[in-house]
């Protein structure tokens, strides 16, 4: 009878017992950073049923709601790691904080070969999207570009140049720093080797710099923190390319230190072929040209950094980088150019001529970086209360109740930083007659340095274990001047004489002061963050070649809003609103010409104004298994948009310049998915389909253009033994333009990696554009001229890549309680 009673009692307690909140947090073992949107599973001990679940957030924090009273185990799983579990978990009505659960990159046996699985190519964060840099074998050799050209939501015509869902108004930051080059200069100069992973944020938080309408492109380097030595080393070379990149990294108990040098020269060439109509009242001219074009870009680069924990709470860095880089281009073109009576079609005269054009940019750049991080010290019942509990690797002791476990720390950063970039610019254009005389030609040159100075101070703050505060002042200041010369050919003596009204000097200055506010909670099942963003503007282009200072002098403001909501079934909902701004760059608004041949000019426009955008984003993810599928709904309008126009200069030239035409949108969505088929077979695929339409103004005339946009992406990776074998399939459409269309084509890579001395050493063998189909088409339709251009690249485009680890680290905590990752000694292969 008493027995009875005791289990009456003990059942009747479990009863009354509220529900419980379940906790954790969820990490890389070797990298220590944290997983978003893993599975866990809470399963019953004794019958062994799932009884709930969750995802970890954009923190690596897991919270699960409701849990009655019990004993449970929990079964963590996440794309490309070994499945978890944690046994022992007990909860008696109290919240219960299971600490950190490291989880460890999967591995592959075969034929009693222990391979690393592959991790997901790509992982979403709230704001962003995370790009696995080292998933794309036909990229290494090569820069950001070529990896770029495998990301999905990110275009790159086979010229190289990269759009971000459509547009070219996009920011790059390296190491979430602004970067002082333009957005395409910095991706050319980055090695592929030296990059760990490629954030893309189409709707960022607050937080970032507005600067950039389509979003940002956050190019993060390859560091390692791991106790002792490392590094990598790769040299590439093949058909278009020769290069090389060291990286080697230094930590102890006190400091971090790396160096990296980087040497690389890179040539593309290809064929252009240009029909070109000029209506005149009484005339119709046409140029026919046919011609060969080559672009060059080469240099080196050497980049050092030092941190230094002077305590627990406090970190000192500092970093530096030189490197002369230089732009080449060449093209040889014959024209065929005809006149004809505009009615009859009747040509009345006609000749040919070839026109050659070579041009060079470049010189040095450098720039420093300091930066002071303080954290608060936890308070001590707090950090009593979270020391308790499991240890790193999510087992041992029993799990204690906590005050929580956000991963946000109480901090304070400082950073300022200085850049010059001394470039230097010479063209040179001829046109020569069939006889071989040189009837006329023109030389530009431009000179001038340019420099900045930032600064900027963040402060993040835990309100409570759901919920956090940051804010932070940003400063920054731009100036520099151009010096611009223009000669024209003179045949009877031969020499370039220097042209007074064409040469001017112009002084650039802009002055961004900023600060932004940034609010992140979760209630339950539901993440939200507001943030806003305040920019101050003060813009002012003084030059010998306008009689007007053109200035502006603006402030805008920025609100965000991210949200999150968790369904069943490890579904995760997201959505967010972003307003951001396209501010014109320097080379848009240079009020001089330049030559680009002898039937092109170009010139900038200063009185361009920014472009805003708001932007709007809603998506969802499903994940089952290792495998998931996500699919994006998005869109986005901008008004005042910049874009690049032509118009008839005078005679038969064509003025190439930038004008704020008008109001554009773009409404579509976007799917991928990440499949594992099967153990040695991972499919990747994405897609993206929208409506494009742009509207204004141009010269007088009104104008509305539209198309139906799409592009798709697939790449396939087959794991054999220590040989991985990648072939990817990328197709973009053609899109409307203010004047016209732009198109693209299909391009097809390969990618063969083979792995020796436990992939201490690799070898990569890369085709890109097997089948030589990719191409660049273009036409203008105005009431006075018509163009159509197309372009084809020489191709496949072959590279052999060696790539060697240096590793010599110890598994070690340091002395100021600075955990290193938790590497064994068998790892010594594994990439970082």
């Amino acid at each position: 009878m008493k027995k009875v009673l005791l289990i009456i009692s003990i059942l009747l307690l479990a009863v009354s017992l509220p529900a419980a909140t379940l906790s954790g947090l969820i990490k890389d073992i070797k990298t220590n950073k944290v997983l978003e949107f893993a599975n866990v599973a809470v399963y019953e001990n004794d019958t062994e049923n799932i009884i709930t679940g969750t995802m970890s957030g954009v923190d690596g924090t897991f919270r699960v709601f409701n849990v009655p009273a019990g004993n449970y185990y929990l079964v963590i799983s996440y794309m490309g790691y070994e499945q978890k579990r944690v046994d022992g978990v007990t909860l008696n009505g109290k919240n219960v904080d299971v600490s950190s659960i490291l989880l460890k990159p999967a591995t592959l046996k075969m034929d009693n070969v222990l391979v690393e699985a592959e991790k997901p190519a790509v992982t979403y964060k709230i704001d962003k999207r995370v790009i696995d840099a080292k998933q794309f074998l036909s990229a290494r050799g090569g820069t950001a570009v070529e990896i770029l050209e495998n990301v999905p939501s990110v275009d790159v015509d086979i010229e190289g140049n990269v759009s971000l869902r459509g547009s070219s108004n996009f920011t790059v930051m390296i190491d979430g720093r602004p970067s002082v080059l333009e957005p395409q200069d910095a991706l050319e100069s980055i090695p592929a080797a030296s990059i760990e992973n490629i954030e893309i944020m189409t709707n960022a938080s607050a937080k970032y710099e507005a600067e950039g309408g389509a979003g940002i492109i956050n190019i993060v380097t390859m560091r390692d923190k791991r106790i002792g030595i490392t590094g990598l080393a790769s040299v590439n070379a093949g058909t278009n390319n020769l290069g090389g990149n060291v990286l080697l990294n230094y930590t102890n108990e006190k400091i971090t230190t790396y160096v990296s040098v980087d040497f690389s020269k890179r040539n593309f060439t290809g064929e252009s072929y240009v029909e070109r109509l000029l209506y005149f009242p009484d005339t119709t001219a046409e140029f026919i040209s046919n011609g060969d074009r080559s672009r060059g870009r080469g240099g080196y680069g050497i980049k050092g950094g030092l941190d230094w924990f002077i305590s627990k709470n406090d970190v000192i860095g500092i970093s530096a980088n030189y490197g002369p880089r230089a732009s080449t281009g060449g093209s040889t073109t014959a024209y065929e150019i005809s006149y004809s009576d505009p009615i009859t079609g009747t040509i009345f005269n006609s000749y040919d001529y070839t026109s050659y054009e070579n041009s060079t940019r470049g010189g040095s750049r450098y720039s420093v970086i300091a930066d002071y991080t303080h954290t608060f010290p936890e308070k001590e019942e707090e950090n009593a209360t979270r020391s308790k509990g499991q240890g790193p690797g999510g087992h041992g002791s029993s799990p204690s109740v906590s005050n929580g476990n956000s991963s946000t720390k109480h901090q304070i950063k400082f950073e300022a930083s200085y850049s010059n970039w001394n470039m230097d610019e010479e063209s040179f254009t001829y046109l020569v007659d069939v006889f071989g005389d040189t009837t006329e030609g023109q030389r530009t040159t431009e000179i001038g340095p340019s420099n900045s100075i930032r600064g900027k101070i963040e402060y993040k703050r835990p309100i409570n274990k759901t919920s956090n505060f940051e804010t932070g002042v940003n400063a920054k200041f731009n100036w520099k001047t151009d010096g611009n010369n223009v000669y024209y050919y003179e045949p009877l003596t031969g020499n370039f004489d220097l042209q007074d009204q064409f040469s001017n000097l112009t002084d650039y200055k802009q002055n961004t002061l900023s600060a932004f506010a940034l609010y992140s909670a979760e209630f339950g099942l539901f993440g939200i963050q507001p943030g806003v963003r305040a920019e101050y503007t003060y813009r002012e282009i003084d030059s010998d070649a306008t009689d007007s200072v053109y200035v502006i002098d603006r402030l805008h403001i920025f609100p965000t809003l991210h949200m999150s909501y968790q369904l069943p079934e490890y579904v995760q909902l997201m959505g967010s609103y972003t307003r951001r701004v396209s501010r014109p760059r320097g080379w848009q608004l240079e009020p001089f010409y330049t030559w680009w041949d002898a039937y092109n000019i170009r010139i900038g426009n200063p009185a361009l104004v920014p472009a805003m955008t708001d932007s709007y984003d809603f998506s969802v993810q499903k994940s089952f298994g290792k495998s998931f599928v996500s699919l994006d709904a998005f869109y986005k309008r901008t008004t005042d948009k910049i874009e690049r126009i032509q118009t008839v200069y005078e005679d038969d030239v064509i003025l190439n310049t930038y004008e704020n035409v008008g109001t554009d949108q773009s409404m579509g969505v976007e799917a991928m998915g990440n499949l594992n088929i099967f153990k040695w077979w991972m499919m990747n695929v994405s897609g993206r389909l929208y409506y494009y339409q742009v509207e204004g103004e141009l010269y007088g005339e009104n104008f509305n253009e539209s198309s139906l946009n799409y592009s798709t992406r697939l790449r396939n990776t087959f794991m054999l033994k220590d040989t991985r074998i990648q072939v990817g399939l990328n197709y973009r459409s053609s899109s409307a333009t203010a004047q016209g269309t732009s198109s693209g084509g299909l391009m097809t890579d390969l990618g063969v990696r083979q792995d020796f001395f436990d992939g201490v050493l690799s070898a990569t063998l890369q085709v890109r554009d097997i089948f030589g189909t990719g191409f660049h088409q273009y036409t203008v339709t105005t009431p006075s001229y018509y163009t159509y251009s197309e372009f084809y690249r020489d191709a496949p485009m072959i590279s052999l890549d060696l790539s060697l680890k240096i590793n010599n680290y110890k598994k070690q905590q340091n002395g100021n309680g600075f955990e290193s990752d938790n590497f064994n000694s068998e790892d010594g292969g594994s990439e970082f």
